[in-house]
């Protein structure tokens, strides 16, 4: 089946949806009535292998204990086809969800009061495992260069050397600002970890939406490079809009990291869920044609939402993405004035209402009626972006953005 963007979209209002949860938008933007641009999930069906194979399990009707065949095969061959990867069963373990995962190897490979290094902008759910697990946030800050967001080495250096840091929480491609690493930046990361013993916990839940101009080279091939130990995440669940059912699989590069999860994933009971398993190997193994039509189309709506914010004279700017669907905006250009907008109209801008926003988020919610996530959201030092969810038909999106660009403009000439 292919992707239809027109077919494959659903008007979630009224559905279970934190996205569209009035209560949940309003905590980021101050107005429950703004269209939701903000949690990363889709409003597109799965593909018809996954509505089909859920329709016969619910047809089924018996939910019990399950047991997959195919459950490391299947992602084997989807490894081997998407990225040119190939993983070795043995080393191989599905979980029950990216973040469990990666909570389970933080415990494993610190120690409370220890720092985990962690490249920043970053997604908040990291910050939030690494605080509740009693870890510190060592941030690694990204540099903006050349309209991008680059990895500052000399930086990651240090910081393993000041902080005696045993992990590096990475995230390839990266949330929010939606980069592909290259492969000399891969090897550059490996090298200093290796020169310093670090373990890595690799974060790939965007690899499959890379874009296809752009190569993703998932980091357990270029850690075995440097005999480094890695454990590399991966999941469907952003790829094919499955992310309510949490699965996932970890590829550890030794037996011994492998073992060492797969007894603490046994002790707290972290296996994948019969549901959640069914959708993602119905997604591998039928989800190809889909997932290159749905690039096409992420692809093409970002290039549109850049230039439509070249054109239009407030100075935003996209930061054009490299894989999946979401991408930050540049607000720095109308921040000074925002600031001022919120001191003469502080009603508007009430923290109480939005503990999760901040002041960016709250100004296109009330100006523009649209919710996006405030960039303070990845990090203290990103006060001046928000991040646009643009997984939706075209239709939304040109709404979207011809609201941003509106009420930038208005902003700008009072």
């Amino acid at each position: 089946m292919s992707f239809d963007p027109s077919s494959s979209y659903v008007n979630r209002v009224g559905t279970p949806s934190v996205k569209w949860d009035k209560g949940a938008i309003k905590s980021i933007c101050n107005n429950s009535e703004a269209l939701p641009f903000w949690v990363a999930d889709m409003d597109f069906k799965s593909p018809l292998s996954v509505i089909n194979e859920l329709t016969k399990a619910a047809e089924h009707g018996v939910f019990g204990y399950p047991s997959f065949k195919n459950i490391k095969s299947s992602f084997i061959k989807w490894a081997s086809y998407r990225h040119n990867w190939k993983v070795d069963s043995s080393l191989l373990l599905p979980f029950s969800g990216m973040l469990s995962s990666i909570a389970t190897l933080i415990e494993l490979y610190s120690k409370e009061g220890d720092k985990i290094i962690l490249p920043m902008p970053a997604y908040k759910p990291f910050v939030r495992i690494i605080t509740l697990l009693n870890r510190e946030v060592a941030s690694w800050p990204m540099v903006f260069e050349n309209g991008q967001f680059q990895l500052d080495f000399e930086k990651f250096d240090e910081l393993v050397k000041s902080t005696n840091s045993p992990i590096l929480l990475f995230c390839s491609p990266h949330n929010p600002t939606g980069r592909v690493f290259s492969e000399d930046e891969l090897n550059k990361v490996a090298q200093i970890s290796s020169k310093h013993k670090i373990v890595v916990l690799s974060d790939e839940i965007h690899s499959d939406l890379t874009y296809p101009n752009h190569t993703h080279i998932p980091f357990d091939i270029v850690a075995k490079k440097y005999n480094l130990e890695c454990a590399t995440c991966i999941s469907p669940s952003k790829t094919f809009n499955i992310a309510g059912e949490h699965f996932s699989y970890v590829v550890s590069c030794s037996s011994e990291m492998h073992n060492t999860l797969s007894s603490r994933q046994s002790a707290l009971g972290l296996n994948p869920s019969l549901l959640g398993t069914t959708l993602a190997l119905a997604a591998y193994d039928g989800g190809k044609k889909w997932l290159e039509d749905l690039l096409i189309y992420l692809e093409k709506e970002s290039n549109s939402i850049k230039n439509a914010f070249e054109h239009s004279g407030t100075g935003l700017k996209f930061i054009l993405p490299e894989a999946s669907f979401i991408g930050l905006i540049d607000c720095s250009s109308i921040y000074d004035k925002v600031v001022l907008d919120s001191k003469n109209n502080p009603f508007l801008y009430d923290e109480s209402i939005s503990p999760e926003g901040g002041l960016l988020s709250r100004f296109f919610g009330q100006r523009a009626s649209i919710a996006m996530n405030d960039g303070s959201w990845f990090g203290d030092n990103y006060k001046t972006y928000v991040r646009l969810n643009f997984a939706t038909n075209k239709e939304s999106i040109d709404l979207a953005i011809k609201s941003i660009i509106k009420a930038a403009t208005d902003l700008l000439n009072k």
